[in-house]
């Protein structure tokens, strides 16, 4: 039972003030789990942090911005501080970048998005991981990607926001061949929308031009409403998909299916194209 491999053990979930964060925090809360809920607006971290205090659940809170470094540093020696030795790293906190075309992009918006999205995955790589293989116990490393790290959707213009999602991927894959005789189980969240506040740019902090908005992507506020999974979903089937030993993505619904098979077609017709043209010329 998954309850018992988490009991008492220490775990940190990014972006834990809101949306898929808050709800799997609360969920391993709720399974006995120590939770560090780390999140860049420090008023909703501390009232949500409050909330599952009033409850009787194990959580502490830190403010981290997880695109700079030393946050991550903190963050870390914050939790281990408090708790003890980490069993669970869910990185989850990221931005989106819906809605313009990549040539029209400032350059710092390319960067917050890189840093987010990308080193913060990186960071917590070289902060994290080794402190939980140090200890050798079992634990979870689980990094938030998207459905749109496995294509880019034409309609959004998420052609720089998916450029990030693909390398979470690719980090994921990597760190799960690395580490398949580790004690650490690698696993990439993959979700199709889901109403958060994704598309929220107030959080953007000063080095990148401080707090924005970008009415381009006004239209995914409208789109997650309607059609997005709720954060309580998502959290649950990543619990389902820690309990299975064969789960490495975890997708939230199939709706993309068709759009990433028509894209595996693709490569695949582009290997026959080759293996044609180097017939014809050997």
């Amino acid at each position: 039972m998954l309850k018992d491999q988490l009991q008492g053990k220490n775990a940190i979930v990014t972006g834990a003030a809101s949306g898929i964060g808050a709800a799997t925090a609360l969920r391993l809360a709720q399974l006995g789990m120590h939770v560090v809920l780390a999140d860049i607006k420090p008023g909703p971290l501390n009232s949500y942090a409050a909330q599952l205090k009033a409850q009787g659940l194990s959580v502490e809170a830190i403010a981290t911005d997880v695109s700079d470094e030393a946050s991550i540093v903190a963050m870390a020696d914050f939790a281990e501080e408090r708790f003890g030795p980490i069993h669970l790293a869910f990185n989850n906190a990221g931005i989106a970048m819906h809605g313009t075309p990549m040539h029209q992009m400032p350059m710092q918006d390319w960067q917050w998005v890189i840093d987010v999205n990308i080193r913060s995955i990186a960071y917590s790589i070289h902060h994290l991981l080794p402190r939980m293989l140090r200890h050798g116990q079992p634990g979870h490393f689980i990094n938030t990607a998207s459905i749109g790290g496995l294509q880019v959707n034409p309609a959004w213009l998420t052609g720089a926001y998916s450029m990030t999602k693909y390398a979470v991927v690719a980090m994921s894959e990597g760190l799960a061949q690395e580490n398949k005789d580790s004690a650490i189980r690698v696993l990439v969240l993959c979700p199709s929308a889901v109403a958060t506040g994704l598309g929220d740019s107030g959080s953007r902090p000063q080095r990148f031009g401080g707090a924005t908005e970008r009415p381009e992507q006004a239209f995914l506020a409208e789109a997650i409403k309607q059609h997005g999974a709720s954060p309580d979903l998502v959290a649950q089937r990543i619990l389902q998909a820690m309990e299975d030993p064969e789960e490495f993505f975890i997708f939230t619904d199939s709706s993309a299916r068709p759009v990433i098979e028509a894209r595996h077609q693709r490569i695949q017709q582009a290997f026959d194209r080759t293996e044609a043209f180097l017939q014809q010329v050997r």
